[in-house]
Formats: C-alpha cells, structure tokens, sequence
C-alpha cells in the first residue's frame, strides 16, 4: 500500500492568519478608541448642556459656578466618564442678568491606555461648550 500525501493548502492558511492577526486587532482597537472618543464627546456636551441649564437657575453668579462645576461633574460621573482633569469655567458676571445669557464649557482629559494603539497618545482633551438663557422674569443679583 502505497501512502501519499496531498498537498494542500493547510500551511499557507496558517501562515496568512498569522500576518493578518495583528492588522485585524490594530483595526478592531482602533475601532473601540473612535467608539469610546465618540462617547466622550456626547458625554461631554451633555455635562456641558446639564451645567448650564443648572447655573442659569441659580440666583447669582457665584452660586452658577459653584452648581455648574458640580452639575459638570456628577453628570460625567453618571455616565462613567473619569476625567483625569476636569475644568469647569462659566463665562463672564456681566452677562449674568434677568434676559442674559450664562455660557459653561466643560474641559475633560480622559485616559487612552486601556486602548493601547501604537502612535495614539495616552490621553485626549475634549471641550464642549452650551449657553442658556437666565429668566428674564425672575430676580438675578
């Protein structure tokens, strides 16, 4: 009995899977680093949005800053989002009056590392920004 054996294709496919394994996990994690940015770029707008919808009810300016920078923060929290550094800043006391405008922007330095791409920073800041008019039918001051 004569034994042979068929060549075949076996060792190539072996080999193709092996070149392309990195190539597909670069592509998969640089698919998780755009869903995660993305995330935090709404996350951020909508902590930006609750902050200043929070200090346009407050009844002074100190006091809008103090609930927008906590608004920012829990709002972020809510979701899941750390900060390695968060600035809260609320624009000027000028336009804070009856009929004015309060403006928040939201700063957020997330942390990239557990998305780790070579060439991609450890780190990304967002910043997003919402204004909301102050009631011009209640007392401000």
């Amino acid at each position: 009995m004569n034994s042979h054996r068929m060549c075949g294709d076996g060792g190539h496919v072996m080999s193709e899977a092996v070149l392309l394994m990195p190539v597909a996990l670069i592509v998969l994690s640089f698919l998780v680093l755009c869903g995660r940015m993305g995330n935090v770029q709404a996350d951020a707008t909508t902590a930006a949005r609750d902050a200043a919808r929070a200090a346009s009810q407050q009844p002074n300016f100190a006091a809008a800053t103090i609930e927008a920078q906590r608004t920012a923060a829990a709002s972020l929290a809510g979701d899941h989002i750390t900060c390695r550094d968060l600035n809260v800043t609320v624009g000027t006391p000028a336009s804070f009056h009856a009929g004015g405008t309060v403006t928040v922007a939201v700063m957020c330095t997330v942390d990239l590392s557990a998305v780790a791409i070579p060439g991609v920073p450890g780190s990304s800041t967002v910043t997003k920004s919402s204004t909301e008019v102050i009631d011009r039918f209640r007392a401000v001051g």
